[in-house]
């Protein structure tokens, strides 16, 4: 399957490719992902991610940004309607007005707009393999002299920690988020692209959404970071392709909308398996041939006849 602008976020590409965000999704919750794939369920775009996408259609193209506004013309505008007029725009939503700031700091900073202005491509696509299974990656910005991959970030607060279940311990947005692992699967891609061994530049702009946006330029290339990262891709691929294939049943997080949206009561439970330590083993979910996800939910598009359910899981760009 050759990769475009207009086919990179399709099912057809899911089901072809793996991706950065479709393995965060598989790590989150297998059933989850399994009803994406399956066009029974349906990501519920959040503002955060509407604002993110705002931000990055404006740097990638002013083509891109027209489009983008015009497609979620009611969650960006703010409109009324006068009978000598009709409806005119009035302006836009504070979220919006917030990253029209955000993107004059980025562009109103010497640094950053060094690195924006550099010769290169906008939304590059790349392919190649890891461990046996196709991957593709969209680069915000590929600049092929000196082999830079600039990546743009906003964040909620680039100096706040967030918990981490997985390592017990406070971390930065770069560990929250998995941004070391999309470095490490970004750098292999790339190599392969281009025929290198070395690794290429991998920096991230990072633009906060407080009132006063604050601002970073951060590297992350770390070799060793990047082998442990993909060593816990190689750990859990091949169980994740058997999955997407059939040949294995998800397994059900419990905690996200797909599993509260489809959660049956089988038994009485002790009160201290609420505990992460006293969880019993992920089931498998039962709710895969179920058809619809809810049977009084509106059918929002479908894969043959069953019906896609929206709800506001995790959502990322690759």
């Amino acid at each position: 399957m050759l990769l475009t602008r207009d086919n990179y976020y399709t099912p057809e590409a899911d089901w072809a490719y793996m991706s950065c965000s479709q393995y965060q999704g598989w790590c989150e919750c297998e059933a989850r992902q399994m009803a994406k794939l399956q066009g029974r369920w349906v990501d519920e775009p959040k503002e955060a991610f509407l604002v993110g996408n705002y931000f990055h259609t404006h740097f990638e193209s002013a083509q891109a940004h027209e489009q983008f506004c015009r497609e979620h013309f009611e969650e960006i505008f703010k409109t009324k309607t006068t009978k000598a007029l009709g409806t005119v725009v009035t302006g836009k939503r504070a979220p919006f007005e917030l990253a029209d700031r955000m993107i004059a700091v980025a562009e109103g900073d010497e640094l950053i707009r060094s690195l924006l202005d550099l010769p290169g491509e906008n939304e590059k696509i790349m392919t190649g393999e890891l461990f046996g299974v196709p991957w593709r990656i969209r680069v915000d910005k590929y600049v092929p002299s000196g082999r830079l991959v600039l990546d743009y970030k906003t964040v909620a607060n680039i100096n706040e920690l967030k918990w981490s279940t997985e390592l017990r311990e406070k971390v930065t947005f770069i560990d929250a988020y998995g941004y070391m692992m999309r470095a490490a699967v970004y750098s292999e891609i790339e190599k392969q692209s281009v025929h290198a061994e070395s690794d290429p530049h991998f920096i991230i702009v990072a633009i906060s959404k407080q009132d006063y946006p604050d601002k970073e330029v951060l590297e992350l290339n770390h070799r060793q970071r990047y082998d442990y990262e993909l060593e816990q891709i190689k750990e859990r691929l091949g169980h994740i392709q058997r999955v997407k294939e059939g040949a294995e049943k998800p397994a059900r997080c419990g905690c996200c909308d797909y599993c509260r949206a489809t959660k049956k009561l089988f038994s009485i439970r002790p009160y201290f398996k609420l505990m992460p330590e006293f969880r019993e083993r992920r089931e498998e979910d039962y709710a895969a041939d179920e058809g619809p996800v809810l049977a009084d939910a509106p059918d929002t598009g479908a894969v043959g006849n069953v019906p896609a359910v929206r709800g506001s899981g995790h959502l990322a760009q690759d």
